[in-house]
């Protein structure tokens, strides 16, 4: 990564979005500091924070296929 990292944001979910001396920003889920994500934008990084959440979710029922 590129530098120091500066904690941007800190969800409910616990997810940790951060911004490397680059300019670029990063996502980390985990207890562990060492395995971090990197994404495009901020946007972009809540958008993977909303995907750790929804891994945890039940998913939707699927309706039947007409054959």
């Amino acid at each position: 990564m590129g530098g120091p990292l500066h904690l941007v944001g800190l969800t409910g979910s616990g997810c940790r979005i951060a911004r490397d001396g680059g300019g670029g920003y990063v996502v980390n889920h985990d207890a562990d500091d060492t395995q971090w994500q990197r994404v495009a934008n901020l946007p972009a990084a809540y958008a993977v924070c909303e995907q750790f959440t929804s891994r945890d979710a039940l998913g939707l029922p699927r309706f039947r296929e007409q054959a």
